[in-house]
């Protein structure tokens, strides 16, 4: 299957990172976020890693080009910490 992410609106830029609101084809829309090079995000804290917190959302991760590594956390789970690791052969998260 081939994507065609069609880019509405550039919402936040970093050095690194870029966030976009795209359409695809048959969805009510994505955000679509391309992380440059070797990009950690967010950023760590000094010392500390930082993390993101999607409490009404549901994320749905696919790499195109390259692989990513990101880490789930959910005090929930009877196992709370995964680290995952993505390249692009292994469909989506």
């Amino acid at each position: 299957m081939l994507l065609h992410f069609v880019p509405i609106r550039v919402f936040r830029e970093t050095p690194q990172v870029s966030f976009v609101d795209a359409g695809i084809n048959g969805s009510n829309g994505a955000d679509v976020v391309i992380h440059h090079k070797n990009a950690i995000s967010p950023p760590d804290d000094g010392n500390f890693e930082q993390y993101y917190i999607h409490k009404h959302q549901v994320d749905f991760n696919l790499v195109i080009e390259g692989s990513r590594k990101f880490t789930l956390i959910n005090p929930k789970w009877d196992e709370p910490h995964h680290v995952i690791f993505l390249n692009r052969e292994m469909s989506a998260l």
